[in-house]
């Protein structure tokens, strides 16, 4: 189960912020200040959030929608965020929220996200308490697939800061997560749950190495994301399990022309040895649910077209194929995941270029709608 991981974390903060910019004008408290901004572009008149961004203070109360399938399809969250601009990096923010889904999933935590652009130091820290209610699936000899339906009461905290290699764009740091994890379970475990994995905790170092050469880090029209990571679980870390988990990811955006960008995605995942169930890798596609296929190894690939209609206005067209299996030799026999869909985009603030829409998405078992802030491969 891979909802709540740290990087799964930052991204709904993040989510959180950058719809709150859109929803929560007409409710924020800085009613004054908000009649003092224009919510229009001086350059071209039309619709546009980035004077207002950059001069509201303070904090900003933010409401969403959650439409993760896996959580029941509909929910709700609210948070507070905190918003200090830095010249030359993106601002730094503080997030509080909170959350509750239609399958009784529930939520609350925060998020600090820090630039000192100055000796090229990045780093982030976070925790969140949750309830959540998710169906795990297995294939069971003789009977086939099976739907098991756990609840996970989590608490995770992570901590990770990388420092800019000299002028390049390369990064590295480390990251460090504890997960405090109870399972329940209506009726008979199954065989897969080992009793040690009812009630246990993760400790979780990893060093981290990046490559970062996008013209943006909410919608990107240009350049490439390389993310590596390689965590240790382990009895000297103070965990419950000795394992560790192999993370590679590649992001990479091209203007094909004026009014067409082209992106792809390509993430890896391995984990080694005997991890908990729960902490499995995961496939994360738009249209499939969470958790819906895992392995010991999982591998992903997705492209994502923008095309420009206007100045403001984009349609998407996107597509991916996915696998979740526990070796290469089992690689050809394992599910099929994929993904087709298409969406809308509106360029929301363009001193940000920060785009914003809903994406509809179909897989092989099911479909979703998706409220897109930014990119749905924001990381």
């Amino acid at each position: 189960m891979v909802i709540f991981n740290h990087k799964s974390l930052l991204r709904l903060c993040v989510f959180i912020v950058l719809t709150g910019f859109y929803n929560c004008i007409s409710h924020s408290s800085f009613a004054q200040k908000k009649k003092q901004t224009s919510l229009k572009d001086e350059e071209d008149g039309k619709f546009d959030l980035s004077n207002w961004i950059i001069e509201a203070n303070g904090f900003v109360p933010i409401p969403l929608l959650i439409t993760e399938p896996a959580l029941g399809g509909f929910g709700g969250a609210m948070g507070l965020a905190f918003l200090n601009p830095v010249p030359g990096s993106p601002p730094n923010i503080t997030t509080v929220l909170a959350g509750y889904t239609a399958n009784k999933t529930w939520f609350v935590g925060g998020i600090h996200t820090k630039n000192i652009p100055e000796k090229g130091i990045k780093y982030r820290y976070g925790t969140v308490y949750a309830n959540v209610n998710i169906s795990l699936f297995r294939d069971i000899p003789v009977v086939g697939e099976q739907e098991f339906k756990f609840n996970f009461k989590m608490l995770p905290v992570f901590f990770e800061g990388t420092k800019q290699l000299g002028k390049s764009n390369w990064r590295a740091g480390f990251n460090y997560t504890f997960l405090w994890n109870r399972v329940g379970y209506n009726g008979e475990l199954p065989d897969f749950v080992p009793e040690k994995e009812i009630d246990s905790h993760i400790s979780m170092i990893a060093p981290v190495i990046q490559f970062d050469s996008r013209d943006n880090i909410f919608t990107p029209n240009r350049g490439t994301k390389v993310d590596f990571s390689y965590g240790l679980s382990q009895k000297w870390t103070g965990s419950d399990y000795e394992y560790s988990r192999l993370n590679l990811a590649y992001y990479s955006y091209w203007p094909v022309t004026e009014k067409w960008i082209l992106g792809l995605r390509a993430e890896y995942q391995q984990v080694f040895n005997s991890p908990p169930f729960y902490l499995l890798p995961g496939i994360n596609l738009r249209g499939v649910p969470a958790a819906r296929y895992q392995g010991l190894q999982t591998t992903l690939s997705e492209i994502e077209n923008r095309f420009d209609i206007s100045s403001r206005s984009s349609i998407m067209a996107f597509g991916g194929l996915a696998k979740a299996f526990n070796g290469f030799e089992e690689f050809g026999d394992s599910d099929l995941a994929y993904n087709i869909g298409t969406g809308y985009r509106y360029l929301i603030a363009r001193k940000f270029g920060l785009r914003m829409g809903m994406d509809v998405a179909f897989g092989p078992d099911d479909w979703g709608y998706y409220i897109i802030f930014g990119s749905n491969w924001l990381r």
